[in-house]
């Protein structure tokens, strides 16, 4: 075979890998192995795997379907289960075994948590390295391959990787997961915002390793006169093998029109990595917004290595005393919370339970979303799609005025945690602030105020192209403007409000204290955004008419409440909690509103503040929100 021909099939094959890999996550290319899960590796997939880059690539396998059993009474390490021949039921990953029951007894049992093997055989089509690349999984996880242990993982929501050399053939993939004990699991600093759901929680996906790999890409975006957009972009390149000059190739493209980047040549040592940069300027730039989310395809690569392709949004955010600005223009967040929670799936959301949430918000009339957990790629990739904005929440969930991390260590892994959200989130267009607490109280507690300061420094350093910001609580605002703030670029504030604050009040005092509250901290932080993050009050068919926590009471105070910040002049935004109702522990009743409204009826379980119910049934009040958004 001439070296010509040998070159135009290697670019066949890279642009069908390509092709597969930047739809959103979908069916494993010819199945991926046996155990029910489709036919042998095809052709298609075994050219994948060949030529696809590292677990930050873009030509990557997603594995599906698996195989799962139940060890409640964790005896599967004693019995080698590590092997893979535990038999169970073929499930479909993402998935939560204990998405099901959420009160009662069964809920209590399902909360508390169990342990679980999951297992998936493979083929191999060439010797080598891989990379097995999981998004979640909940709590502890052990990952083997071949029965061997090859990676320990702890926590949720954060992506890890397990690696391992191959020989062509045949492999079997085993997850051990223990998400036993949700109240050890918050001292450990692993707090959840929702029920306590266990299993792998996100995609997971294969790649075979060449010899260099590509991962934390950056872009940034400054806009410049006549409609021109400087676009930067750096990643970082890993190299596998000896010392050696690696060329790297990119371009942007839209609509037919390239727009190379020259990354140049890097000299790259023996098992090491280093940044590369390259930067383009692009006339008549199509700019990302919630109006308009335009996009352009970013594709860099080693060539034969390693390729990294994605859509990426431009777009210039600014901040300061006139508030949150989109490309030069005003922005004014109008949203509604997402909690990453669907009927039956728990918190291992399928490609329908995402696009729906976005249906949801688009029912609803947002142009903005909150996250108090990272979101997953694949949401991310549909928010940036819809122009939806994501005002997300990086640090450790904890509950109001909560905070657990009080050693340097525990500082330290807080902050790193926050850091590496940060650099996998940061080519979204659609994330507009980075938040680093859920509703820290006052001041503040002394190791949080270093946790904050040190995290923003960080960020600031990683992406000075979005707000570092912090949520603090409405009822518990602080005195003065101290430690906790000094390197925050904004504020977010919650607000209850006639739910689990000044519940007795008469409407209009209600409006004078949140006008109070709100004014206090524009005096306080006169050069920082100010966005209401959390507004809302439960609405549930159990209470009938207009009663305090039934459907009708609950559109009645979000229209009222929604009406009087809306003009506010010291608002950048409103985000209501929460767009669906979602499941949190057997054991809640609607939390500290008993302690006021005692009879109080709501469903065990749930959280009912959703504009949507935990069926997916709209609620009055999501009609009322859609006006107030759109006035």
């Amino acid at each position: 075979m001439s070296r010509r021909l040998l070159v135009a099939l290697l670019l066949v094959v890279i642009a069908c890998a390509s092709a597969i890999a930047v739809a959103l996550p979908g069916e494993d290319p010819g199945g991926l192995g046996p155990q029910g899960s489709g036919p042998a590796t095809s052709a298609a997939a075994r050219a994948l795997l060949q030529v696809a880059g590292g677990p930050s690539g873009s030509a990557l396998v997603t594995l599906r379907r698996w195989r799962y059993r139940a060890d409640p009474d964790s005896r599967g390490v004693r019995e080698r289960w590590a092997r893979g021949d535990f038999g169970g039921e073929i499930v479909r990953v993402p998935y939560s075994p204990n998405a099901g029951a959420f009160s009662g007894p069964a809920g209590e049992r399902a909360h508390s948590g169990s342990v679980g093997w999951i297992s998936k055989q493979i083929e191999a089509p060439v010797d080598g390295r891989y990379a097995v690349h999981f998004e979640s999984a909940h709590y502890r996880a052990a990952v083997y391959i071949d029965g061997r242990p090859v990676r320990k993982h702890v926590g949720a929501y954060e992506p890890f990787t397990a690696r391992a050399r191959l020989s062509k053939g045949r492999h079997t993939i085993v997850v051990r997961t223990d998400w036993r004990n949700p109240k050890r699991q918050a001292a450990e600093g692993w707090a959840r915002a929702w029920f306590n759901y266990g299993g792998l929680n996100r995609p997971v996906t294969l790649a075979r390793l060449g010899g260099s790999d590509l991962g934390a890409l950056t872009v940034r975006t400054r806009l410049l006169a006549g409609g021109r957009a400087r676009v930067e972009v750096s990643v970082r390149v890993r190299n596998r093998g000896s010392a050696r000059s690696i060329h790297l190739r990119g371009a942007l493209s839209r609509d037919g029109d390239v727009q190379p980047l020259d990354f140049g040549v890097l000299n790259v040592g023996a098992a090491t990595s280093k940044p590369a940069r390259a930067s383009a300027t692009i006339a008549a730039a199509a700019l990302w917004s919630p109006k308009s989310p335009a996009r352009y395809n970013l594709r860099i690569e080693v060539p034969g290595e390693a390729t990294l392709q994605r859509k990426v949004g431009l777009r210039q955010l600014a901040w300061g005393a006139g508030g949150l600005k989109l490309n030069g223009e005003r922005l004014v967040l109008r949203g509604a919370a997402m909690p990453a929670d669907a009927r039956g799936h728990g918190d291992a959301l399928t490609d329908a339970d995402e696009a729906r949430i976005v249906t949801q918000l688009r029912a609803a009339g947002a142009n903005a979303t909150r996250s108090q957990m990272p979101l997953s790629q694949s949401m991310l990739d549909r928010l940036d799609a819809a122009g939806i904005l994501v005002w997300q929440v990086i640090g450790p969930w904890e509950p109001a005025g909560g905070w657990r991390a009080d050693t340097p260590e525990q500082v330290a892994a807080a902050r790193d945690r926050a850091v590496r959200t940060a650099e996998a989130q940061q080519p979204s267009a659609a994330i507009v602030a980075w938040s680093l607490t859920n509703e820290a109280s006052g001041a503040g507690q002394p190791a949080q105020k270093s946790y904050v300061t040190q995290t923003a420094r960080r960020l600031h350093e990683l992406d000075p192209t979005r707000p570092v910001a912090a949520d603090i609580w409405g009822s518990h605002l602080p005195g003065e403007d101290g430690q906790l703030f000094s390197q925050l670029d904004a504020i977010g504030i919650t607000d209850y409000v006639g739910w689990y604050d000044a519940l007795d009040r008469a409407p209009a005092e209600q409006e004078a204290l949140t006008s109070e509250r709100l004014a206090r901290l524009r005096t306080l932080f006169p050069d920082k955004p100010l966005v209401v993050t959390e507004l809302g009050a439960a609405g549930s068919e159990r209470i009938g008419g207009d009663a305090f926590g039934g459907l009708l009471f609950q559109a009645q105070l979000l229209s009222r409440r929604l009406g009087a910040l809306r003009d506010n002049p010291n608002l950048s935004g409103t985000i209501v909690w929460c767009l669906r109702d979602y499941a949190l522990r057997p054991d809640f009743r609607g939390g500290s509103v008993l302690a006021r409204r005692p009879g109080l009826t709501l469903t065990p379980g749930l959280n009912e503040k959703g504009l949507f119910d935990y069926e997916g049934k709209a609620k009055p009040a999501l009609a009322v929100v859609r006006r107030a958004f759109a006035g």
